[in-house]
């Protein structure tokens, strides 16, 4: 049975893929929320979302911009691939809908990024990338824990992780670290490690993996690998100056490690000093749905969650590490100011 109720915001979903579906699930799960509708071009698809009671009946389209028109939703989600959030977002603004969610990345470039972030301030439009770790509460406790100094200062981060897509994948990780830290990406050396991988999504989509020494504007030092030549899941590590924090995301599972209250003040040469400390702490709030449907109702409150420029941060990381491959290697220097690669577009899903 779909939601409905006087003061609940009406929610049309454009893109009705495995993302899509998790927006029609945050939707059911949500007392705020009513799903209006849901539009994608594979009609077959829409057909067997109405049959199985996902969809309302007469909610189901193959054109979003009449479902727009016929629904009139207070928000819409964009949850297609990358390549059609510019348009999408364009047309969904011109008719009129004023609180958007869209998918990440927010777009395939920065010159099309940087639009979108100017014409939702311009047109008085609540846009949110679904970057949801920054409000997982799971998140917002460990941020608290490394800003109290927990153990010690932060000085780096290593990821690593299988798979490559770094731009499906990678932004996600970028954001987060960025999100921990309250610093952004100033510098990097990037390679690509492109083994032929054929993309999940189709072979029109390029977004290989690749591998980046990352430097942060306050300092702290990034290893980053998410390569094709990998098949293991997630693992972030935080070093700080006397403990570390494991993030294992697929068990669920945080890790505190540090030296004992009596050992901080030896030096960091004695780096044979125990962690004798160890706390674990299991994700409790980690869940993609749960997390969307925190982030569409405070949308529906007039709320965004994470600045859409942070978004931008991440997607030009990114590009960046492209950058640096395509140039033998060199540093980049971020913000980027070159227009080439400013406007080039790519094709990450």
């Amino acid at each position: 049975m779909m939601n409905r109720g006087l003061n609940m915001k009406k929610v049309a979903i454009i893109g009705l893929g495995p993302m899509g579906i998790r927006h029609i699930q945050a939707c059911r799960n949500s007392k705020e929320l009513d799903l209006a509708g849901g539009a994608d071009l594979n009609v077959a698809r829409v057909e067997e979302l109405i049959s199985d009671g996902f969809l309302p009946s007469g909610g189901g389209f193959s054109d979003y911009k009449q479902m727009i028109v016929e629904l009139k939703p207070d928000i819409v989600v964009i949850s297609t691939n990358a390549p059609s959030h510019y348009d999408i977002f364009h047309e969904v603004v011109n008719l009129g809908v004023k609180n958007i969610l869209c998918e990440k990345p927010i777009a395939t470039s920065i010159e099309q990024a940087i639009n979108m972030i100017e014409t939702a301030s311009l047109y008085d439009v609540l846009l949110l990338v679904n970057h949801s770790r920054r409000w997982c509460l799971d998140y917002v406790e460990l941020k608290s824990l490394l800003e109290i100094g927990e153990i010690g200062k932060v000085e780096s981060v290593t990821f690593s992780m299988g798979g490559g897509q770094m731009g499906c994948n990678g932004m996600h990780i970028f954001d987060l670290i960025s999100y921990l830290t309250g610093a952004r990406v100033d510098k990097l050396i990037g390679f690509l490690n492109d083994e032929g991988v054929e993309n999940p999504r189709g072979k029109h989509f390029f977004d290989p993996g690749g591998y980046a020494l990352v430097h942060l504007d306050c300092g702290i030092r990034v290893y980053f690998e998410m390569t094709e030549d990998l098949g293991i899941p997630p693992l972030l590590i935080i070093n700080g100056t006397y403990g570390r924090v494991t993030i294992e995301e697929t068990k669920k599972r945080m890790t505190v490690e540090k030296r004992a209250s009596e050992d901080c003040e030896l030096p960091v040469t004695r780096y044979g000093t125990p962690l004798k400390h160890v706390t674990e702490h299991f994700f409790e709030h980690l869940d993609i749905v749960e997390l969307t449907r925190v982030g569409l109702e405070n949308l529906a409150k007039g709320e965004i969650l994470a600045d859409p420029s942070d978004a931008l941060k991440a997607l030009e990381v990114v590009i960046a590490i492209h950058a640096s491959h395509e140039m033998g290697n060199k540093m980049i220097m971020l913000p980027i100011n070159e227009n080439h690669t400013i406007e080039k577009v790519f094709s990450f899903t």
